[in-house]
């Protein structure tokens, strides 16, 4: 199964999507689109501050015993 995500805001793409529609092996799905607000909730997104901040942890402790 492959997954296409198709912007559809030119006539070529309009198109295609509508051609598409029309065959047996291409099934459809239409999912209402969420905010980015409500993407980051569900995948349980953080900051980027709060990346940086684990990243730094993380190469802290890895390298802790090393020597300069």
């Amino acid at each position: 199964m492959t997954t296409m995500l198709i912007e559809d805001s030119n006539p070529q793409a309009k198109q295609f999507v509508k051609y598409s529609h029309t065959l047996p092996s291409v099934p459809t799905v239409n999912e209402p689109a969420m905010s980015f607000a409500q993407a980051a909730k569900e995948c349980n997104a953080i900051s980027v501050d709060e990346f940086i901040d684990e990243l730094k942890e993380c190469v802290r402790q890895r390298y802790r015993n090393a020597k300069s």
